[in-house]
């Protein structure tokens, strides 16, 4: 737990801890946001620092991936990929599915480009949020070369399969769990990464970082409390019924979606 919770810290260091609601001259909007994405992506972390930013209140819903051999991939396991290639057709975007894709249904749109989900989500509902100069610097509205880099630094400092990546066994949740955290509290994000792998749907809350962090509700079972081993040990002892699947593992059989190898894995497969 001590090194997850150190690596967690540095995760958020690298980001400069961006990612907590602003000031606000206005209360904040209540519009209904589904959110489908993986905590290891670094294009979903902008996504996430954008709600957080914005104090915007989201049903997450996880989609860890099944394999790294291909991009879209994904099997009969996969609890809510369907759903989101769904949506991603009904919108006329790619039909090889991608990640973030925000549902918004307030304003009857889906989008699946983390820079135009964030241009979205600051015209639509940042008025009288006074954004903070270094989410500005991290999440320019024209993309640059270092987006990638400092992006995808958290992601490099948790490279494990269960943070996040990839796809671990679980009970179905009925109803959707409540979480309240902060994108660059360290907590928070050991909370969402086994939310993520576990394939949990659940209703993020942004809160301060100096706020108690996090706090997590399951009205399943009725559990409810603060900090990130007490949540951890609740969503093992519910909720997961087996390991996250490696970084080796296979296409799933059958691959319900449109897959794309990933050029360097192409090249070194010799496909």
């Amino acid at each position: 737990m001590f090194v997850h919770r150190l690596s967690s810290r540095a995760a958020g260091a690298v980001r400069r801890w961006n990612g907590e609601p602003a000031r606000r001259s206005t209360p904040a909007p209540t519009p209904e946001l589904i959110l489908f994405e993986y905590e290891a992506s670094p294009w979903c972390r902008r996504v996430r620092e954008t709600l957080g930013v914005l104090g915007l209140a989201a049903l997450i819903k996880p989609c860890p991936r099944e394999t790294l051999r291909a991009e879209g991939a994904f099997g009969a396991t996969s609890r809510h990929r369907p759903e989101a290639a769904a949506a991603a057709a009904e919108a006329g975007a790619s039909s090889r599915l991608s990640f973030p894709l925000l549902v918004d249904r307030t304003a009857g749109v889906t989008l699946s480009d983390s820079a135009a989900i964030c241009e979205h989500l600051w015209s639509l509902y940042g008025g009288g949020v006074e954004r903070p100069t270094l989410d500005q610097a991290l999440n320019p509205r024209r993309r640059t070369l270092l987006d990638f880099p400092l992006l995808a630094a958290p992601s490099a400092l948790r490279p494990w399969p269960e943070a996040g990546l990839m796809l671990a066994p679980s009970e179905p949740n009925q109803q959707p769990l409540l979480l309240y955290g902060c994108e660059a509290d360290a907590g928070s994000r050991l909370v969402r990464e086994a939310l993520c792998c576990l394939q949990l749907e659940y209703r993020s809350q942004p809160r301060p970082l100096s706020a108690p962090l996090p706090a997590l509700e399951d009205p399943n079972s009725g559990f409810a409390a603060f900090g990130a081993r007490q949540a951890l040990e609740h969503l093992d002892r519910t909720h997961r019924t087996g390991e996250a699947l490696g970084w080796l593992a296979p296409l799933p059989s059958p691959n319900l979606g449109e897959a794309r190898m990933h050029p360097v894995l192409a090249r070194l497969l010799g496909r």
